[in-house]
């Protein structure tokens, strides 16, 4: 474990490489401040342009709009980081406005919900060897048709792939302009063409994570997880279940947001292997890193070629995975075998 200040300085001259000159733009809130303070001295002893914003110096929480002030920051940015508390609906009123304006000037570091604790750990980690294994991985699942996810908890998934649409390789490491990730990082993504099975998720993402964090913590008297039933790439709504009456009423609700927030989005591998050797923590950003997930929404379709969109993203995390692409078996319970 490192410190916050390392975690930073990893952020800001590993990850995005910021350089004498640029400009950097920095959104935080009162909740994350300490990180988006650690994120703006490490910035100024590299450049003198450095901007930040707080949020609730603009409005209440949950904000239903990106403050003009902040709008009009963007464009004069290098590198952008988000680093904020997330709150319900925010996804599609305030953090996706300012990534689609980020994503034509600037290279963009997105840290929603980012703790301490995260700068400690997943910043500190050795991105230059995330990205070996990233690469590595590209090379065995870039023109898989098929991939198979089993686990012990009950999870048994085919995902179908388009030839077509791209895996992303979201290695931490963002020097040129429209390049972006959540930091941490380390994973490879795609978008899904079809799936179907049986989901057994331990964790999920937006808002849920801050709120619900890991649903199945060993030490905990009420493991919640979800469980899902995936029939042509779409949520079955009537089977969905949850030991939690109130998460599962949400989760609904937020998969009826729109006509594809049920629909199969993206499928990820992890690649921050020092964060795989860990427990979850129950914070989203990081945990994704580490583990095995399917997400249900938008299949950042700019990324990946997918040719349809949703307002909504979430993610499904699913523990102790093993993972067969096109019938070879690349991973034994969140352990790669490559």
């Amino acid at each position: 474990m490192g410190t916050l200040y390392e975690g930073a300085k990893n952020a800001v001259e590993v990850c995005m490489g910021v350089k004498p000159g640029e400009h950097v733009l920095i959104v935080t809130d009162k909740g994350t401040i300490a990180v988006g303070n650690a994120l703006r001295r490490v910035a100024e002893k590299i450049t003198l342009h450095v901007e930040m914003y707080v949020l609730e110096d603009y409005g209440n929480r949950p904000m239903r709009s990106l403050p003009k002030e902040i709008q009009s920051a963007i464009p004069k940015a290098n590198v952008t980081f988000w680093a904020t508390e997330s709150r319900k609906g925010e996804l599609n009123t305030l953090r996706g406005p300012f990534m689609k304006i980020a994503f034509k000037y600037a290279r963009h570091g997105h840290m929603p919900s980012v703790k301490r604790r995260l700068m400690e750990e997943g910043m500190c980690s050795d991105y230059r060897q995330i990205a070996k294994l990233t690469e590595k991985l590209y090379e065995i699942v870039k023109d898989a048709e098929k991939i198979d996810v089993k686990n012990p908890a009950g999870t048994k998934l085919r995902v179908e792939l388009n030839p077509e649409w791209k895996w992303v390789k979201s290695d931490g490491i963002f020097h040129e302009k429209g390049k972006w990730g959540n930091l941490p990082d380390g994973e490879l993504f795609t978008a899904v063409a079809e799936s179907n099975g049986h989901m057994v998720i331990d964790e999920l993402g937006d808002w849920f994570s801050d709120k619900y964090g890991c649903l199945t913590r060993p030490e905990s008297d009420s493991n919640t997880p979800v469980y899902v039933d995936i029939e042509n790439s779409r949520v079955n709504l009537n089977t969905l279940e949850c030991a939690n009456s109130r998460l599962k009423r949400e989760l609904i609700e937020y998969l009826q947001t729109d006509e594809n927030s049920n629909r199969t989005g993206e499928f990820a591998l992890p690649t921050n292997a020092e964060l795989m050797a860990k427990p979850l923590i129950g914070n989203l950003l990081q945990d994704e890193k580490a583990r095995v997930h399917h997400a249900f929404g938008n299949p950042y379709p700019d990324e990946t070629g997918a040719d349809w969109k949703s307002k909504t993203h979430i993610d499904g995390l699913m523990k102790k995975c093993s993972i067969w692409v096109d019938g070879r078996k690349i991973m034994e319970q969140d352990r790669y075998l490559i």
